[in-house]
């Protein structure tokens, strides 16, 4: 006899993470090539990083080195189980006995520059920490020599390869087609949630908890502190995305700075995005879209600061719906999907979906877990840097270049009008 299978009881099934962006044939966001990785700085990010590699099979941390002190580069190898560990990033870079595919630079944020260059220059692959520079001018120097050694470069905005992200990407129906899995909610290339007009993101925390003022890094101006380089880059990430990469016309910043330190403490953005197209779609007989405005345009405000802690989610406002990036925004596991239907306040159905992170083997458990929320989403983003070097190609489409450098373009206009100093290099 056949058994009957109660359907009404709970299944445990979730939802199939979306493909990423970069290989669309994939079930598993975690599936991925061998790439042997050389870490530089052996802080708290560089460990995380550390640990979330332990969920690739295919990855080996092959190598790492501190700046100041052997010792250091000693405790982050042996916590790690990595054979070869270096007082100076020069000895390990120099260091012909080891093979290193790529290298991860998580040390202090005003050595971008020159620590990007020295990975570049040893003919390595590179895998920057955002941000990715403290200013346009070092990152536009940084892109054109990983270009002319035909070197992969990325800055780490991990956010852009969690599945939700990824999930928010086809709702919303930018940067997709529907030959890149985009499925049923991306007919025509038109989102779930219609044409964006708005994007609305916050990261804000209280540094205060866990750093000491003035001494914390966080504070510190000639290293690379203050809210616009620690916590700015993932709102305008996230506005970028839903606007398709395009550069804003307009930037507006008001913000706090400190006196003492001169690093700003706060800053709220306004960016105003440029048309696309010249015939409002209510004109349009080739798109159902019934508002006038212009393709493409639209508005962001942003809020970002190390002062007070806010709900941190990002929500896109789309004429036939809206999609909240669930807190915390910068590295979510769920996405809503609110589409409405004709008529003000009329719901067409709230879609939900969830991707909990990798969960914790006891090898990482043993190392010490993390130091930040959700750091095993580190992997998404490592696994997609090695199917991107194994195919040959030199940036992710996850996370372009020049998205990086529109970003860091808008992060050199908020500081000015925030009054932030240049970092002297």
């Amino acid at each position: 006899s056949t058994m009957a299978t109660d359907t009404s009881a709970p299944r445990e099934s979730l939802p199939l993470p979306p493909p990423p962006m970069d290989d669309p044939s994939l079930k598993d966001p975690l599936e991925c090539p061998s790439l042997k990785w050389a870490i530089i700085g052996c802080g708290r990010i560089s460990h995380d990083f550390t640990q979330a590699l332990k969920l690739l099979p295919n990855a080996r941390v092959v190598a790492c080195s501190a700046s100041r002190s052997k010792s250091s580069a000693q405790i982050f190898a042996e916590k790690h189980s990595i054979s070869n560990y270096y007082g100076s990033y020069d000895d390990m870079l120099n260091d012909d006995s080891i093979e290193i595919d790529i290298v991860y630079v998580g040390n202090v944020h005003a050595y971008r520059r020159s620590v990007g260059e020295k990975v570049l220059m040893s003919q390595r692959h590179c895998l920057l920490e955002k941000p990715f520079a403290c200013n346009h001018e070092d990152a536009e120097y940084l892109v054109n020599l990983a270009r002319e050694r035909n070197l992969f470069l990325m800055e780490g905005m991990w956010t852009r390869f969690f599945p939700a992200v990824e999930k928010a990407r086809l709702i919303a129906g930018v940067g997709v087609n529907s030959d890149n899995g985009g499925g049923e909610e991306q007919a025509k290339g038109v989102g779930l949630i219609g044409e964006v007009v708005q994007v609305h993101s916050d990261f804000n925390f209280n540094a205060s908890d866990s750093e000491d003022y003035p001494a914390s890094f966080v504070y510190n101006h000639k290293l690379g502190g203050g809210a616009s380089l620690l916590v700015a880059p993932y709102p305008l990430a996230a506005a970028t995305l839903f606007f398709n990469g395009v550069m804003p016309d307009s930037v507006k910043a008001v913000g706090q700075m400190d006196e003492q330190t001169g690093v700003d403490l706060q800053g709220t953005m306004v960016l105003n995005f440029p048309p696309t197209g010249n015939i409002p779609p209510v004109l349009d007989d080739n798109n159902e879209e019934n508002t006038p405005k212009l393709p493409g345009a639209g508005a962001a405000t942003l809020s970002f600061g190390l002062l007070g802690e806010s709900v941190e989610e990002t929500v896109v406002l789309g004429t036939k719906g809206r999609l909240t990036i669930c807190s915390p925004g910068h590295c979510p596991t769920k996405v809503i999907a609110t589409v409405k239907a004709a008529g003000r306040g009329q719901s067409g159905g709230v879609f939900e979906y969830e991707y909990p992170i990798p969960e914790d083997t006891k090898e990482i458990i043993d190392a010490g877990g993390y130091f930040y929320p959700n750091s095993a989403g580190l992997a998404y983003e490592a696994a997609a840097v090695a199917r991107c070097i194994a195919k040959g190609m030199t940036e992710v489409p996850q996370y372009t270049l020049q998205d990086t450098l529109n970003n860091m373009k808008m992060m050199d206009e908020l500081r000015s009008q925030l009054g932030v100093k240049p970092i002297s290099g």
